[in-house]
């Protein structure tokens, strides 16, 4: 079970919640102060496809700060497991800035201050089409990341969303970058954000949904 709630904690934090290319990329991601998120997850026996564990989440973006001259804002995942008992509390601080969306400081509820990423991790890296791709690491392994289309449409507890950014994500231990240990798959709606993700962890015999069930503005 520890290994399953890391492997769901490195899920969501990376997780954290376009009309057109030449109108904008930056709709996939709102960080408007106030939005909150709320989520669904389901555990299933990856062979069984039995469900094993539920939990729910949410997400909420608060009003922008400046970390070392940059314009962050502070967006808080709290975690529920079982439903209604809170696991975790993490505040992640985001930018956006010409070659994407990314964290540049995450802060848990047991520190006084936000501790600063070494490199920028990228929730999204433009530009956002088709094929394109960026690496980048963490938790001690390497992420592929991958736009898979701009046409996707997502049927959720919250509604139906066309026009979905889908990005596949493989994760690699590092010192085997042949074979993936983890697949995701994310869905991202113009002017929602994260609709759905299906994380599918092997060797663990996982399979991890998490869908969109409602929000705030």
């Amino acid at each position: 079970m520890r290994k399953l709630l890391f492997c769901l904690t490195v899920f969501f934090i990376l997780s954290v919640s376009l009309s057109s290319f030449a109108d904008s990329q930056d709709n996939y991601l709102p960080l408007t102060e106030g939005m909150i998120w709320e989520f669904q997850h389901t555990v299933l026996d990856l062979k069984t496809q039995k469900q094993v564990a539920a939990a729910k989440s949410t997400k909420e973006n608060l009003a922008p700060t400046v970390l070392q001259g940059v314009k962050a804002v502070p967006q808080v995942f709290s975690f529920y497991q079982p439903a209604g008992q809170l696991k975790q509390k993490t505040k992640s601080f985001i930018v956006q800035d010409a070659s994407g969306f990314h964290v540049v400081a995450r802060q848990s509820l047991n520190e006084a201050k936000p501790t600063f990423i070494p490199e920028k991790f990228y929730i999204l890296k433009f530009p956002l089409t088709k094929g394109a791709s960026w690496i980048q690491t963490a938790g001690g392994l390497t992420i592929k990341n991958t736009v898979e289309s701009l046409d996707e449409t997502v049927q959720v507890q919250a509604g139906t969303f066309k026009h979905c950014l889908l990005v596949k994500k493989l994760y690699f231990h590092q010192k085997d970058p042949e074979h993936a240990v983890q697949e995701g798959l994310f869905w991202f709606a113009p002017d929602v954000g994260n609709v759905k993700v299906v994380i599918k962890n092997s060797p663990e015999n996982k399979e991890i949904i998490q869908e969109f069930v409602s929000y705030k503005k």
